[in-house]
């Protein structure tokens, strides 16, 4: 559907699952398997959720400021949009919820802060703590499912924030014109298109190189991998980023490859820890 998203929905997935992986690897809890792809589904339904509520939301200014949007161009209508929004949602809490209470719970959390956003809080200068908040939820849902502790969970919890306000610096830099025209007073719009490019690849560069200086010995060379690619997906968005969003034009896709090459690598790396690094 027109209104899915599915680029971002697809890479928080991708981090769920390989965040599930990574925590298997570690102590093989019983039917991780069953539980990892119920973990994914329910990410990408609430992914999917968001990202439909969000045009459902906007669809008055989208009219005026972004009319190449489905639901403003009248390719989807609002009710059909609403009600996928709504189901979607409620289909990953409740396949959240076939891996226990604490799945489901982490699940609310970020659904809960996705809707936040996309029903008030993404036209306030708090606009990055649904971010910050909902996508620390995304590589914590794997391990909940499984029913373990994550790997390095303050790393994981640190770096996770950083990519937050990263990836939402990235999402709305290109939009601030627009927003600001439409009255929204969003951190992006606060800080202006340089200064949301600028905080977005700095937010990025830290979660690298807080990967890559908090692995464990072991770990380094997958976490560095990850780091010099997100870095070098980062310089080419520095050299290709249009000012603003354009139809056809997707400024949000590198700086989320960035974002998933550096998650990607710590995970990698960090699949399995030595037993002194678990704790971290």
């Amino acid at each position: 559907m027109a209104v899915a998203h599915l680029g971002p929905s697809a890479a928080c997935t991708a981090f769920t699952t390989l965040s599930a992986w990574a925590a298997a690897r570690s102590t093989a809890p019983p039917h991780w398997r069953r539980r990892t792809l119920l973990a994914g589904c329910a990410m990408a339904l609430a992914q999917v959720s968001t990202g439909s509520l969000n045009d459902v939301a906007d669809r008055e200014a989208d009219r005026l400021h972004q009319p190449y949007k489905p639901i403003a161009k009248g390719q989807v209508s609002t009710g059909p949009a609403l009600a996928f929004a709504l189901s979607t949602g409620f289909g990953s809490l409740l396949l959240a919820f076939q891996c226990g209470r604490g799945a489901a719970k982490v699940m609310a959390v970020g659904l809960a802060s996705g809707w936040a956003y996309d029903l008030g809080l993404r036209r306030t200068p708090l606009s990055g703590l649904p971010f910050l908040v909902g996508i620390a939820t995304v590589p914590l849902l794997g391990p909940s499912a499984l029913q373990v502790p994550p790997v390095r969970p303050r790393m994981l919890m640190a770096m996770a924030g950083l990519l937050g306000v990263g990836l939402h610096l990235a999402n709305g830099g290109p939009d601030v014109v627009r927003d600001r025209a439409a009255g929204r007073r969003s951190l992006p719009v606060l800080l202006g298109i340089t200064g949301s490019r600028l905080g977005s690849h700095a937010a990025l560069t830290g979660a690298a190189a807080l990967g890559v200086a908090g692995s464990p010995r072991g770990a380094r060379a997958a976490a560095g991998a990850g780091a010099a690619a997100g870095l070098s997906l980062l310089a080419l968005d520095r050299a290709t980023m249009s000012p603003q969003r354009d139809p056809g034009h997707y400024p949000f896709v590198l700086p989320v490859l960035a974002a998933a090459a550096i998650a990607g690598g710590w995970l990698m790396g960090a699949a399995a820890p030595p037993p002194a690094a678990r704790a971290w």
